[in-house]
């Protein structure tokens, strides 16, 4: 009899002679024990898939530092990583109002209690927080429960400015004055916090105190633990599935760690379906979202869960025809225009099922957006969109401080231009198959495309950079950014020796693909400083088309390792740790995610690419990958298909489809049954040499300098700004333009009868730049003409308009405003309004008012006006500016309401008109 089987007899008698009270307690050992045998004979016969200073990847299993995580078999994946703790988001509130931080801003806290209890930092009132970026080692295990949570603030600098001022004004909101001091409250996500300011009142148990009277404030409030996966006997996460999985296409392959995350994707992809059909963003965000669902569908989505992706893609499609911005910056539509990612997956969509009725459908919706975009966000100077660039929609962790939601509908972003290129490539082919005209739009693509050569190619650094930002004269920010470049290379926007250039040279760290590179210091890492998965899973692709094996290598174990010790695909990590916790937001089965693992098996190791009358496979398996992998139940159009791939290398041998040698690895549309698909790999696999990947240090610029103009009758006019922590140099910018190069903090500025822009740029001693300060305007008054809208119709109820009164602009009141001007000097000019628009917060909300603005009775171009605070109708500023070529004399400008000028709130489209600006800058010749 075999030794095992010998110790199991010996196990149950044991067992028999046990006392019954202690029954569960051995069988809880014994579950225990056989599961950590069996890991350790899993361990004794992995294969290494990859390996690092960061981690190593094999088989079954991925290993970082003292944490492991280990598939025992394709259903279970056992892992000693630190579990993810409930965070709770939170801030202190004066009088109920939301007055310590900006919306966006807060302090988080993981709920990991010791004893029963937690006490927070002390934070000081209006100090905005450091983030926390705990590593893995400091996030113990925590225990189970309800903690006491004892928040903390310390109000002493408010009470100070109450006592010597009267009054204290806090980071956000309107003035306090010391007698209409009531209370302080603690606000937030979790329950027992809330962010219904409306339901805080004196005595409510948010209320802190101050018991003592030296200044600080507590409140102790009981908060559940919770974690995102349970424990398994053995003291480890457990992932143990518990979803029917069938209809799904099964794999088998020899890396069993891989099969098992493949399954982990599919369950959590089966629990985002909602009650409708349609498909959540993620654990936290029950919503459809246009960018997430668009944007996963195209990785993996479209042919796996084709209703589902219908579902959610006519979730959102408005009552007009229109593909839904997302709410988001300024009010949404224009300041962001990456709605267009829906023409990427309703593409996909299409080529994934052939359905005429849907690219009719499909077609007439994409169109009617495109058409307002070409309104409303073309530039016709450099052929490219404006807009907020794709994804990276919190605006201070993409761009600087001083950019305002019209300074980010001006900027000219690389991920939303490559997302503009796909779409009208796309429009063009939909109109080819529904036999219409499609030259059109195949020439805004190719437009794009030489936009984005032209302005947006860095051949310096190898990379494009991440946007065009400014205002009269915009300069490029240099940054790398993630899915921008991998999305020009899988859509053709670059060409094949640029591909190749940015795979060699694009920075990559260690755990993965960040978002952008290098980070910005002082902001939260969400956005900034940090990898989504689903970047890296369209990096990884693009690595595939383009050849280059180092990265391909390097994405699939990135996508690895973090679903593997996460036990879930998390919506983000921090870049510098590859640690879930410290990001200011997180969730688990994060839609994009999801199809980021899938899109591993899909996209790579099987090389899944869909075109309208076939279905392609271009696998792309490392070494270390080979042996035979099957896909089993694969549904395309009317066919199963069972899809066998073996060995490895770069490209396809052969191909065989039921037992027959093909040409190609494909499966034609019109194929219908069951039938086999086998595959023979061409062993190649070029060496990795050290720089085939560019793996960098996870880097932060130097801070923004913020420059002023000061007056010096010695001198003339300085440009002077603060030192800039890190900084060894500083240059000055003209026009968009460097001018000068100093060590100092100030220098000379010329004053022309022409607006001159000046900016200020900090830069470190490894050479890594700052973003250009705000532009500081230097310009003779008599180059300066303000316009104001006629006095009949003039109101005067919110304060801080500069003549008699302003103009309610509205969808059905004052839709055409023709305002005189009489120009002294022919020339160019920069035209803009001064608005106030309180229809919803900067960061969120679709209010944005925009108007068509015509001289003379030709169009000119589009005014977007921003939201600029809730209910704020005394909060004014600039929108964008708009180039116009004045000769001298009389003209007209016409403020007009059209209907291509419809945002996404579609009844609010309002805002003050205070006067219209015009700022001389150029003769014009």
């Amino acid at each position: 009899m075999p030794r095992g089987a010998i110790r199991r007899i010996r196990s149950i008698r044991s067992m028999r002679m046990t006392p019954p009270f202690l029954m569960p307690v051995l069988r809880r050992g014994i579950i225990a024990l056989a599961l950590m045998t069996s890991m350790t004979a899993a361990l004794s016969a992995q294969a290494t898939l990859y390996r690092s200073d960061a981690f190593v990847v094999t088989d079954s299993s991925v290993r970082q530092g003292r944490f492991e995580a280990v598939a025992t078999s394709r259903d279970t994946i056992l892992s000693s990583y630190p579990r993810a703790a409930r965070e709770v988001h939170y801030k202190f509130s004066i009088n109920s109002q939301e007055n310590e931080f900006r919306p966006g801003t807060e302090h988080t806290l993981f709920v990991r209690p010791e004893q029963g209890a937690i006490v927070t930092p002390l934070h000081v009132f209006g100090v905005r927080p450091p983030p926390p970026v705990p590593t893995p080692e400091e996030s113990a295990a925590g225990e189970e429960g309800t903690a006491q949570i004892t928040f903390r603030v310390d109000m002493r600098e408010v009470t100070r400015s109450f006592r010597e001022q009267g009054y204290y004004d806090p980071p956000n909101g309107p003035r306090i004055r010391r007698e209409e001091f009531q209370a302080v409250y603690v606000i937030g996500d979790t329950d027992p916090l809330t962010w219904d300011r409306s339901s805080l009142r004196p005595g409510a148990r948010q209320q802190m105190t101050d018991a003592d009277g030296d200044g600080i404030y507590t409140v102790t409030l009981p908060v559940v633990a919770e974690y995102n996966r349970p424990l398994g006997p053995d003291g480890r996460a457990i992932w143990a599935r518990k979803l029917d999985l069938a209809g799904f296409p099964e794999l088998t392959s020899p890396q069993r760690l891989l099969d098992a995350l493949y399954r982990m994707s599919l369950e959590e992809l089966r629990q985002l379906v909602r009650p409708d059909g349609a498909l959540s963003a993620g654990a936290k965000w029950p919503g459809v979202w246009t960018r997430d669902v668009s944007l996963s569908s195209v990785l993996a989505l479209a042919l796996v869960v084709p209703d589902a992706v219908q579902v959610s893609l006519m979730a959102k499609v408005d009552s007009a025809g229109r593909i839904i911005q997302d709410t988001g910056t300024g009010g949404s539509w224009p300041v962001s225009t990456d709605r267009m990612t829906w023409a990427m997956a309703a593409w996909e969509l299409y080529a994934a099922t052939g359905d005429r009725a849907w690219l009719r459908t499909a077609y007439d919706i994409i169109r009617r957006s495109a058409e307002a975009d070409l309104h409303a966000a073309r530039d016709p100077a450099t052929g490219l969109f404006r807009g907020e660039s794709s994804f990276l929609d919190w605006r201070e962790q993409s761009y600087p401080r001083w950019m305002d939601p019209k300074d980010i509908y001006g900027s000219e972003a690389l991920g939303t231009n490559a997302v503009h290129y796909a779409a009208y490539r796309i429009l063009a082919d939909m109109a080819r198959a529904l036999g219409e005209p499609a030259e059109r739009w195949g020439a805004v693509a190719d437009t794009v495309r030489r936009g984005m050569t032209k302005h947006l190619w860095q051949a310096d650094r190898g990379w494009y950079a991440q946007y065009r930002y400014g205002r009269a004269y915009p300069a490029l920010s240099p940054r790398a950014e993630g899915l921008g470049e991998a999305l020009s290379v899988i859509y053709g926007a670059t060409t094949a020796d640029r591909r190749a250039t940015l795979m060699r040279r694009a920075p990559l760290v260690a755990f993965g693909t960040p978002t952008f590179w290098p980070y910005i210091p002082g902001e939260p890492l969400y956005h900034n400083g940090t990898i989504w998965p689903f970047v890296t899973a369209y990096w990884t692709w693009a690595a595939a088309d383009a050849g280059s094996t180092a990265a391909v290598e390097h994405g699939l174990a990135s996508m690895t390792r973090s679903a593997a010790l996460f036990l879930t695909n998390k919506e983000n990590m921090v870049a510098a740790t590859g640690h879930f916790e410290g990001t200011a937001l997180n969730s688990d089965r994060q839609l994009w995610s999801v199809a980021g693992t899938l899109a591993s098996t899909y996209r790579l190791l099987f090389g899944m690419r869909l075109h309208p009358e076939r279905l392609e496979f271009r696998p792309m398996v490392p070494p270390a990958y080979g042996g035979e992998r099957t896909l089993r139940g694969l549904r395309y159009r009317g066919a199963v298909l069972t899809v066998t791939v073996r060995g490895s290398g770069t490209g396809v041998a052969s191909a065989r489809l039921d037992g027959r040698a093909v040409a190609r690895a494909e499966i034609p549309a019109s194929l219908a049954g069951e039938h086999a698909l086998e595959i023979e790999m061409n062993g190649r696999w070029p060496a990795s040499g050290a720089g085939a990947v560019n793996l960098v240090e996870n880097r932060f610029a130097p801070a923004t300098p913020v420059a002023a103009l000061r007056a010096d009758s010695l001198r003339g006019d300085t440009l002077a700004w603060a030192p800039v922590a890190g900084a060894v140099r500083y240059i000055v910018h003209r026009n968009g333009r460097p001018v000068t190069t100093t060590t100092g903090t100030h220098a000379r500025v010329t004053r022309g009868d022409a607006l001159a822009e000046y900016q200020v740029l900090a830069e470190d001693s490894g050479n890594v730049a700052s973003f250009l300060s705000e532009p500081v305007r230097v310009v003779a008054s008599a180059s300066v003409l303000i316009a104001r809208p006629p006095a009949s119709g003039l109101e005067r109820e919110h304060a801080g308009f500069t003549g008699e009164g302003y103009l309610l602009l509205m969808r059905e009141r004052n839709t055409t405003v023709d305002i005189p001007i009489l120009v002294e000097r022919a020339g160019v000019y920069a035209v803009d309004v001064r608005y106030a628009n309180g229809g919803g917060p900067v960061n969120s909300d679709s209010k944005g008012a925009v108007r068509t603005l015509r001289v003379d009775g030709r169009p000119a171009g589009v005014l977007v006006m921003p939201q600029r605070g809730t209910d704020l109708w005394t909060d004014w500023g600039y929108s964008n500016a708009l180039r116009v070529r004045l000769s001298a004399g009389a003209h007209t400008l016409r403020i007009a309401y059209t209907p291509l000028d419809e945002n996404m709130h579609r009844a609010v489209n309002t805002a003050l008109l205070d006067h219209i600006r015009l700022t001389r800058l150029s003769a014009g010749r």
